[in-house]
């Protein structure tokens, strides 16, 4: 009889991989990646099949695969509820598939067309509700979001990805949000998600968010008076740069986000100083460095006057938990800062240290009257 001591140790060591580019992801982002609803199971045995990081595309695209084969057989019987969970889960190995992995463009491209398309098919049957939206952007671009709307003139949260994330891997925590009051819109803007196939991103994400902000308060059953932002990773810099330019956000809550996303860059994975580059539209990493040079909150700050509350772990391994301190202290009194012991990039793996806080502090400082 195997002990559970045993099983432990078995996991531990198929969670070892010989290629350094994977252990660096697995080491970073394997507490997202569960916490995201990939099963266990799923990541060992397509590692098992992974002999380099060129082979991570490819593989967790089979892996994909097999969900989607599971969502053609429950549709085929009549099992509604369980294909659209198969489909979830078809989305989320896509994702996972080329979020990071872009040496290979048609592979990456290919995964997040499948990641796109295995989401539609998932989504009509999502409880909570999910609709698909377009949304005009700045100097012209179309945005993309995901809306779930608790009620009519319900506060609204906008929920912001960060370099590599989706509105649709952020969107997956709707329910938590909705059942404290908010309709939820989760955003893909330039660079991002969706959009990113036809834009790259752009440092004054205060433009993104008047521009959402001008969608909402057209929109009949969402109330443009009350809204809070959320943001993760980079979007935990894209965040309260809006809120201190764009007056009609109320309070904004920032995730291991960058003060100055050039300061962490020797830091980085690998695999993130390549993702910047695809994903910012530059030629090559000297570019892309110099690029991050304008993804700064200096002298922004300044202009805040709504709260923001900073959240950081502090063992994040990509942006260190001081840049965080850093948004804080220069919101002024605006500003609060949570350090979590413990958490790494996201806090994923300690998310019940945080995330009850600030759903009750969003609460708080947007649904006032």
């Amino acid at each position: 009889m195997t002990s559970s001591g045993d099983a432990f140790m078995s996991v531990e060591r198929d969670l070892l991989h010989g290629d350094p580019v994977v252990q660096e992801v697995l080491d970073t982002w394997l507490p997202r990646f569960l916490r995201s609803g990939i099963a266990i199971g799923d990541i060992i045995e397509t590692l098992r099949r992974i002999e380099s990081w060129n082979d991570w595309g490819r593989e967790w695209s089979r892996t994909a695969q097999l969900h989607e084969r599971i969502a053609n057989d429950a549709e085929a019987d009549g099992r509604s509820t369980d294909a659209t969970g198969a489909w979830e889960d078809a989305a989320r190995c896509h994702h996972l598939g080329y979020f990071l992995s872009v040496r290979d463009q048609e592979q990456h491209d290919a995964g997040l067309r499948a990641m796109l398309r295995c989401h539609d098919r998932a989504r009509p049957g999502m409880r909570p509700a999910v609709d698909k939206v377009e949304i005009p952007g700045p100097d012209g671009t179309r945005m993309v979001g995901l809306l779930s709307v608790v009620a009519p003139g319900a506060p609204v949260l906008i929920v912001l990805p960060g370099l590599d994330s989706t509105k649709e891997t952020r969107h997956f925590s709707r329910a938590g949000w909705m059942n404290a009051g908010f309709s939820v819109l989760s955003l893909d803007g330039p660079g991002q998600g969706e959009a990113s196939t036809w834009s790259a991103t752009r440092p004054d994400y205060e433009t993104v968010i008047s521009a959402a902000v001008d969608w909402i308060e057209l929109h009949p059953d969402l109330d443009g008076s009350r809204i809070g932002l959320f943001g993760s990773s980079l979007g935990g810099y894209y965040a309260p740069r809006a809120a201190a330019r764009e007056p009609r956000v109320r309070a904004t809550v920032a995730n291991c986000g960058p003060y100055d996303w050039s300061a962490c860059w020797d830091g980085l994975p690998v695999v993130t100083r390549e993702a910047f580059t695809h994903y910012s539209g530059s030629a090559d990493t000297d570019e892309a460095q110099a690029k991050a040079t304008e993804y700064t909150l200096d002298g922004v700050l300044d202009s805040l006057e709504r709260p923001v509350l900073v959240t950081h772990g502090s063992l994040d391994p990509l942006i260190p938990w001081e840049q965080g301190r850093r948004i804080a202290d220069e919101a002024g009194g605006q500003g609060e800062f949570l350090l979590v012991e413990g958490g790494n990039h996201g806090i994923n793996n300690l998310p019940y240290r945080w995330i009850p806080y600030a759903r009750d502090w969003l609460v708080r400082n947007v649904m006032a009257s």
